[in-house]
């Protein structure tokens, strides 16, 4: 393929980059994967060793979408790309044989039974309720994703220090990890063997939605790209995750002080959107905090759009307004797949799923199982896709 076919603007601009570090503030819909993956096509065309450049993201949803437009790519080596999740690519690590044998660790991620074991184990030893356990455990995997300390775990007190000691015994007892584990256990490997082949073998680092990482993860890529062209994209103002996961949309507004010499490029025309709904989307975002002063610019071409505003007085209310609103779309001649749902509240989108279903219109409802828990997932936006 022709690398820069289509291209212009600015987008041509980054696809043609050869700056080693660079940072793209690309709103939605703005056509920041199209520009990534035609610089990418640009290295392999100009013979980059497609082994030696490693493209990660945060979910598996957005790292398969990816790896799907590599594969349209349909040039030489987009194969060899090394191309998925951070988690994935962490995992890998900790499985080396080498790697067993400094950490003591087993990078085995405990089934749903197994932690509740894990659970009624230390709820004897500690003497502590079934809540307080889970709190305590959150709060040592949180610990390690804002990097509050350079020592696993959490322990501030007496008290901490035996908890995280009685939990580090038990899984490596289990030859098992948290989840919350895989990322600094691999930091801490990292950081502590400049000899390992990761700080070297990588010349391109790409990575997408760098805002949903949270500050370990942010440091780890930032160690295994130390040495090589380093770009990363996202948008502090599409970070979901912050309360979740513990986003750290701060790292992409501050990346040009952490790593000098950062070149900006900044995508801000929505192709996706209408262009009302995107005049409205940009009055709200200028009310965030802590953000660079830009804006979402709609593309003219597109149509109006509609919006509207509807407050009904009762859950019940709302989810039978939303189910008749979808049915007249539907009658219109909306195909039913081209509709997308987004709910404040799980529980309100599974009362529209009920709803609809009994109209006869299927739906899936899903949410961000990967990286939420239980307590979380109930407050979690969740998205309803119809078919």
């Amino acid at each position: 393929m022709i690398w820069n076919k289509d291209l212009e603007g600015e987008g041509l601009n980054i696809a043609a980059s050869n700056e080693k570090r660079i940072r793209v503030l690309a709103g939605p819909g703005s056509g920041k994967t199209f520009c990534l993956m035609r610089r990418i096509a640009r290295l392999l065309e100009e013979g980059v060793d497609p082994e030696s450049i490693l493209l990660v993201t945060f979910t598996r949803t957005a790292a398969s979408d990816l790896k799907q437009e590599l594969k349209k790519l349909k040039v030489k080596g987009v194969k060899k790309i090394k191309a998925g999740t951070l988690h994935s690519f962490c995992y890998g690590i900790l499985q080396r044989d080498t790697v067993l044998q400094i950490t003591g660790r087993q990078p085995r991620p405990l089934f749903k039974y197994e932690i509740d074991l894990l659970i009624k184990d230390l709820m004897k030893k500690t003497n502590l309720g079934k809540r307080q356990i889970e709190k305590k455990i959150k709060a040592f995997e949180s610990a390690w994703a804002m990097l509050q300390t350079d020592t696993p775990g959490w322990p501030a007190n007496a008290s901490d220090r035996l908890f995280h000691n009685q939990l580090i015994e038990y899984l490596k007892y289990h030859e098992a990890m948290l989840i919350g584990e895989v990322i600094p256990e691999t930091l801490k490997y990292i950081k502590n063997n400049p000899s390992a082949e990761e700080r070297k073998k990588y010349k391109y680092v790409f990575v997408d939605e760098f805002q949903d990482l949270n500050k370990a993860e942010q440091e780890l890529i930032s160690i295994i790209a130390k040495k090589a062209h380093y770009m990363v994209i996202g948008d502090e103002d599409q970070s979901i995750y912050e309360k979740f996961r513990y986003a750290h949309p701060e790292g992409i507004r501050k990346f040009h002080y952490d790593h000098k010499n950062t070149i900006d490029y900044n995508l801000s025309e929505c192709r996706r959107c209408p262009t009302d709904v995107v005049k409205v989307a940009d009055t709200f975002i200028q009310n965030n905090l802590n953000r660079e002063n830009r804006r979402l610019r709609p593309r003219s071409e597109n149509d109006k759009g509609k919006i509207y505003s509807i407050q009904w007085p009762s859950f019940e209310e709302e989810a039978d307004g939303i189910v008749s609103f979808i049915e007249e779309r539907i009658r219109q001649g909306v195909n039913a797949g081209d509709i997308l749902v987004m709910c404040p509240r799980r529980q309100l989108g599974y009362a529209i799923k009920y709803k609809l279903r009994k109209k006869a219109i299927e739906a899936h409802s899903f949410f961000n199982e990967e990286i939420l828990d239980e307590e979380d997932a109930q407050k979690a936006v969740t998205f309803l896709k119809l078919f």
